[in-house]
């Protein structure tokens, strides 16, 4: 056997492994930042009529194709421009594609063909793979993960009622109009696939994603499953009035889903169809003293205290004792007779003046009806030792306040009491803004009732770590419910 002979041997050797290791097409969508168009991620990619992926200006897609039947591939902006470039794929083989405009420009774009990889004008950071697994091959029946269908979810809330969060949400926009749904379960969240992602691997009943909590409820990081089945750990997920929005960590893919189940008059909620408002108060004594804002009372007849202890709330009927319309501030008293009076408030009633800069924290039941009856934590300093137009009655604060977190305590990092959150600026006007009483003039108001009052007075907190302060205080801390 000659030299060229055993070199042609080795020579097909090397490309059967090749093609071996190599058990797929592989396509290079790229689109150079040379290309700019109204939107960033108006370029939208299909697979056999299945949306993929947006590729966004500097980006480059990468797709690896296992099933190399008659391929369509096609681009769009979802709403008027539209091209199928129709394939042969070939296993092991590279196939390169550029977004170009159309002349005249106002035609739109295309995908041309290229004979080499661009590696010039483009972002790292908007690389995509991307593979066909689980979105052309729907040959393999399998049983879905979880029992749950949409009928049998909407039976469950039916029967149980659905809280804060939970409901079927659809997806907003041109492409794969995907319903999921949102399921507690141990005091934990899944989100079921229910519907949408036709001609691919997803059956309904399947676990779309796993929530993480954060401290700030209404926003979680997730455990989430893409269209083909891989797994992206870096996805975040935000509710807000009846919206759930999907967007990665890198913040430039943003999905939105709508609530559309249960509706606003089927929810099986008593505060939208028996309270006419709700918002927070805090224990000032262990005898059943509360403080809250004087606009969350006002014109109220009947009062509701939820009083949540070891994972237990127990509703308590109370009485107002003493307000301070200037100042917007109540004292309440909780009045049924099975209330046992608390062993100890353990946190500090402080009337120093605060320091501008200094950290404190604000603990509320806000936005009830969307995000849920369970205790909300938020941060922030105080911004200034006046609040609007110079108010010298409260601080101005960077912590985010919400309706709902009306009357709740502003505690310091030693857990000291120094405030009571009361108001925020219109966002329109100003980002952030939001004021609260000083606990000084509260003391004016406990000074001038005829109760005696024991305030508390405990330095148990101060050096607890900020989430022991948190366990604490949350028991401390009431729904105020209004009729």
């Amino acid at each position: 056997m000659n030299k060229n002979t055993i070199s042609l041997l080795i020579f097909i050797l090397l490309a059967n492994l090749s093609f071996a290791q190599n058990d797929f097409a592989t396509i290079n969508i790229y689109r150079t930042k040379a290309f700019t168009i109204g939107c960033n991620d108006c370029v939208k990619i299909l697979l056999n009529d299945v949306y993929l992926t947006p590729v966004d200006n500097g980006g480059h897609l990468e797709l690896k194709i296992f099933n190399i039947k008659p391929t369509k591939l096609t681009i769009t902006d979802g709403k008027t421009y539209r091209e199928d470039i129709n394939l042969n794929l070939r296993k092991g083989q590279l196939y390169y594609f550029r977004v170009k405009a159309r002349t005249p420009r106002s035609l739109g774009f295309k995908l041309v063909q290229e004979n080499k990889p661009i590696t010039k004008k483009l972002n790292s950071d908007r690389f995509i793979a991307l593979t066909d697994v689980g979105i052309l091959d729907n040959n393999v029946s399998r049983k879905p993960d979880t029992d749950w269908t949409k009928t049998k979810l909407k039976e469950h809330w039916t029967k149980n009622g659905s809280e804060d969060i939970e409901g079927i949400y659809e997806k907003v926009g041109t492409s794969l109009e995907y319903e999921l749904a949102v399921l507690k379960e141990n005091n934990g969240y899944k989100i079921i696939y229910l519907s949408g992602a036709s001609g691919t691997n997803w059956n309904e009943g399947d676990i779309k994603a796993s929530l993480i909590k954060t401290a700030q409820f209404g926003i979680f990081k997730a455990d989430w499953f893409m269209l083909n089945k891989s797994y992206n750990k870096d996805i975040i997920l935000t509710f807000d009035k009846a919206t759930m929005s999907c967007l990665s960590e890198n913040g430039r893919d943003k999905d939105v889903y709508l609530k559309i189940y249960p509706t606003y008059d089927e929810a099986n909620n008593s505060l939208a169809t028996e309270w006419k408002s709700s918002g927070t108060g805090f224990f000032i004594d262990k005898n059943g003293y509360l403080v809250t804002n004087y606009h969350v009372i006002e014109d109220g007849k009947v009062f509701e205290i939820d009083v949540t202890k070891n994972g237990k709330t127990t509703s308590y009927e109370a009485k107002v004792i003493s307000t301070d319309r200037q100042n917007d501030l109540a004292i309440l008293k909780i009045t049924s007779s099975d209330f046992k009076p608390l062993s100890n408030l353990s946190y500090n009633f402080k009337t120093n003046t605060q320091d501008v800069g200094s950290s404190v924290f604000a603990l509320g039941y806000p936005l009830t009806q969307i995000m849920g009856n369970e205790i909300k934590f938020t941060d922030g300093k105080i911004s200034s030792k006046s609040g609007f137009q110079g108010d010298i009655t409260t601080y101005q604060i960077s912590v985010p306040i919400q309706p709902g977190n009306s009357g709740g305590p502003l505690f310091d990092e030693k857990g000291n009491l120094v405030g009571i959150t009361s108001s925020g600026v219109n966002k329109q006007l100003a980002d952030n803004a939001n004021y609260a009483i000083k606990t000084s003039y509260l003391k004016l108001l406990i000074d001038s009732t005829n109760d005696r009052i024991e305030l508390p007075n405990s330095s148990e907190l101060e050096s607890k770590s900020l989430t022991d302060q948190i366990k604490t205080l949350s028991e401390y801390v009431v729904m105020i419910k209004v009729k």
